[in-house]
């Protein structure tokens, strides 16, 4: 996870999102323990004929680092 927060900053994107199953427990403690929190989005699709929900999960990158690579 911090190779991708990495490389992220390095190409100026300030955030990260990801959407996660509701009931997939543990990407969820992955993703809190990486520091991602969940921002409110919710959504659902159909498979098969079965509803599956999902969150979405946010993270604010450095700044500074964004900053920086869309200086140069």
């Amino acid at each position: 996870m911090a190779a991708l927060t990495d490389h992220a900053e390095a190409r100026g994107y300030r955030s990260l999102r990801l959407w996660v199953l509701t009931g997939n427990q543990r990407a969820r403690r992955f993703y809190a323990k990486s520091g991602l929190a969940p921002d409110g989005a919710e959504g659902s699709f159909e498979v098969a004929g079965a509803t599956v929900r999902e969150l979405r999960y946010a993270m604010r990158l450095s700044a500074s680092s964004a900053a920086a690579a869309s200086l140069g």
